[in-house]
């Protein structure tokens, strides 16, 4: 009865941020948007953890001068900002469909130890050439508070308030290894669990493609604190075949990942 429930509340998380995902509009003509971001000389990018790391505030902002590596739309109108925005979010995963009830963000650069590498390579028997040791978390906390803070390490007194009991979970967006060239990015958002809350895949165009998400799907529920086994989604078909073992060494990547901030906690916490 308890794995029923457990898996019952699993099935329904992973429906409700993909709900979320589906049903989400964007803030902004994101046509326009592809007409100044070509204008402005910006090429598409996917990369879930650039765009995601500022809250939509400051991301305008940014727009003004170009800062921050993001493009500089050369115009008075700031709503010709919120276009470009809405164009950009169009082709990346947006954090805010994998927040899972959290108000506030920790946004966290990690960089992996040597333990952590040792571990992929050795039990995880992921390539060193695949384990980049540098990567951005964001940490997920309900905090009871209005509205969606983001926190960075340094903010002190916003994040004396993220304590252990208030944490729900983690976003993690990288690249998936050693499929189609690497250039492919999945997000994930991680329970406290270490296990797979939801996952987006995304194409170097920042299309979502239907048979590859269909496939990660499948990963929802798996996982587990400590673990390095590849992960096995279960079913068949063509995209399942290609992606599972990419998709499961992402998963391994980003949960190592995930530890080292873990570590920073403690420590941040001890003191």
């Amino acid at each position: 009865m308890r794995v029923t429930t457990l898996c019952a509340l699993v099935l329904c998380s992973a429906v409700a941020l993909g709900a979320l995902a589906a049903d989400r509009p964007l803030i902004g003509d994101a046509k326009n948007g592809d007409k100044l971001l070509s204008a402005a000389g910006f090429d598409v990018r996917v990369d879930g953890a650039w765009l995601n790391q500022f809250p939509d505030d400051v991301l305008i902002e940014k727009m003004v001068r170009g800062d921050s590596g993001l493009p500089q739309i050369d115009s008075e109108n700031v709503l010709d900002r919120w276009d470009a925005l809405a164009a950009l979010r169009a082709k990346n995963t947006d954090l805010g469909d994998l927040l899972g009830g959290a108000d506030a963000v920790l946004v966290m650069p990690t960089k992996l130890d040597e333990h952590a590498v040792g571990r992929l390579k050795d039990q995880a028997k992921i390539p060193g050439s695949a384990i980049d040791e540098d990567r951005l978390v964001f940490g997920l906390y309900k905090t009871g508070a209005a509205g969606l803070t983001f926190v960075g390490p340094k903010e002190n007194k916003k994040r004396d308030k993220l304590k252990k009991d208030t944490k729900v979970g983690y976003a993690v967006f990288l690249p998936i290894p050693g499929f189609r060239g690497g250039k492919y990015e999945a997000a994930f958002a991680i329970d406290k669990d270490i296990r797979v809350l939801a996952v987006t895949v995304r194409a170097p165009d920042g299309s979502a493609p239907t048979d590859l998400n269909q496939a990660a799907a499948r990963f929802v529920g798996k996982g587990a604190r400590g673990q390095y086994a590849e992960l096995k989604a279960g079913g068949a078909g063509k995209a399942l075949g290609e992606l599972a073992r990419p998709l499961s060494d992402a998963f391994l990547l980003a949960a190592e990942s995930v530890y080292m901030l873990e570590v920073d906690e403690r420590e941040y916490f001890q003191f």
